[in-house]
């Protein structure tokens, strides 16, 4: 045997012990996932991936190992994980068992969140999007049916991943076709002037509520995950919805629509204008050096750009967030203009706001 044989032989030897090392993690990440479960814990731990993955560039360093190819590589790892440990929980519980379930939306990113929630849920679940081609890959992709609006006579729950400026058109128009006693639900990140306008126009049988994910649409799991309902008529067939959702580990919060967009001004609209703004005035930086805190700053930046139809929604429609951005701008003006004898009174209402989030986690 040649030279050229004989290592390709053991490449193929190699590559066999990476996959049985694979599996031998997999398995043990399953094993992790049924014991978080019980605890209530998360599956993902962003801040334990970071050490990880800087304990992994290390040693590819030492090992003259190029970090930026290896990083990728545990990206996948860490999916991987997730996967294994998600397959123990979300295959024990249906929840919805045999609901049929209509996402109006569905292609979109929020929508197939839901589509496979559901489905995992026992559901049998339809897509409906506007373009019939992609409809049918993604319900494909999800083994969910593909559908159409006219689906919603037939469905028990509707939920509308619509952009915002199409919810209400679109709701009345679905709710037009559904029978009574069936929930419509719409995922609106902003509530006043459409949650109340949509529970006006359709039919008074409905049951109605209107729901917002705090989280975005990248989001591998309910576990953990907020969900804010602002309710107007309810009856079984929400109950049903929350249990499945309280079932997968989200947190159900109930308010007003004026509550949820006073609160939302700040905890999303002022956040993403902060994050907006700082992203713009990045402008003359250069390359390296960056810290840590920097990139993980700019990977928060980046992921608004996945979501920027919605971000831009909730700059444009949240009633009560234009009074918080002005008086944000107003304390960077002075920020900007701060005195070093000033700077422990600054210091001071930092630590003031800080107890308060902290009282409030």
């Amino acid at each position: 045997m040649d030279d050229v044989a004989r290592i390709r032989d053991r490449i193929d030897e190699l590559d066999q012990e990476i996959v049985r090392l694979l599996k031998n993690r997999y398995e043990n990440a399953r094993l992790l996932g049924r014991i978080k479960q019980q605890r209530h814990l998360d599956y993902r731990d962003p801040e334990r991936e970071k050490i990880i993955l800087r304990k992994i560039e290390r040693a590819a360093t030492s090992l003259d190992l190029d970090p930026n190819l290896i990083r990728p590589i545990f990206d996948q790892i860490f999916a991987l994980s997730v996967e294994a440990q998600r397959d123990h929980s979300e295959k024990s519980a249906k929840r919805l068992d045999q609901a049929k379930i209509l996402v109006v939306g569905g292609t979109g990113g929020m929508g197939r969140f839901f589509a496979r929630f559901a489905s995992l849920q026992g559901a049998r679940v339809k897509l409906a999007g506007r373009e019939i081609n992609k409809t049918r890959t993604a319900a494909k992709e999800m083994e969910v049916e593909p559908g159409t609006i006219l689906d919603a006579a037939s469905s028990d729950i509707v939920i509308l991943a619509v952009p915002m400026e199409e919810t209400v058109r679109v709701a009345t128009e679905t709710a037009s076709l559904m029978t009574a006693g069936s929930l419509l639900a719409d995922l609106s990140s902003v509530k006043t002037g459409i949650s109340e306008r949509i529970a006006e126009k359709i039919p008074k049988g409905l049951e109605y509520v209107s729901l917002h994910p705090l989280f975005g649409p990248n989001t591998d799991r309910l576990h953990g995950q907020t969900i804010v309902a602002v309710s107007y008529r309810s009856g079984q067939k929400w109950s049903k919805l929350a249990r499945a959702l309280q079932g997968g580990g989200s947190k159900l919060i109930t308010m007003s629509a004026a509550r949820h967009d006073k609160a939302m001004a700040y905890v999303q609209g002022l956040h993403h204008f902060a994050l907006i703004s700082l992203g713009l005035g990045l402008d003359g930086m250069g390359g390296e050096p960056r810290t840590q805190a920097l990139r993980d700053t700019e990977g928060r930046i980046v992921s608004l750009l996945d979501s920027w139809d919605t971000i831009v929604g909730i700059q444009q429609l949240n009633p009560f967030l234009p009074p918080v951005r002005q008086k944000f701008v107003e304390v960077a003006t002075n920020l900007a203009q701060i005195r070093s004898k000033q700077s422990s009174g600054v210091k001071k209402r930092l630590a003031c706001n800080v107890q308060k989030w902290t009282r409030k986690l």
